[in-house]
């Protein structure tokens, strides 16, 4: 099972530039883009958390089969302003993760944490 856990973990992190796509708009909004990744240190735990628990419930929304993509776009936004965490802050937590292995493994925990997996 912690097996299973870990992939399906390391699947949402993979996945997470799909989600990050729908905040797109909103983060560009909200600041302008720096063009370099941010630096893995700068990630506080709680924000590492924060972006795990986001990821597995916009997760659950893209499985969601009843939902039109317009749907799942706004409900992944409310998710993210629910969370506290902005839309730029996830994008950045998203692509320090793909270029740091250490970050991917404390992200790919946090999210394991978040489906209630015990062994992380």
């Amino acid at each position: 099972m912690k097996t299973f856990m870990t992939l399906a973990a390391g699947g949402l992190l993979f996945a997470s530039p799909a989600i990050a796509q729908m905040a797109d708009s909103t983060a560009e909004a909200e600041a302008p883009a720096t063009g370099a990744v941010a630096d893995a240190a700068s990630f506080t735990d709680e924000e590492i958390g924060m972006y795990a628990e986001a990821a597995v419930e916009i997760s659950a929304l893209h499985s969601d089969a009843t939902l039109d993509a317009q749907a799942r776009q706004n409900g992944a936004l409310a998710v993210l302003e629910q969370s506290g965490l902005a839309p730029q802050r996830f994008n950045e937590i998203s692509d320090a993760a793909r270029a740091d292995p250490e970050l991917a493994q404390r992200v790919q925990l946090a999210i394991a944490s978040a489906q209630g997996d015990p062994g992380a």
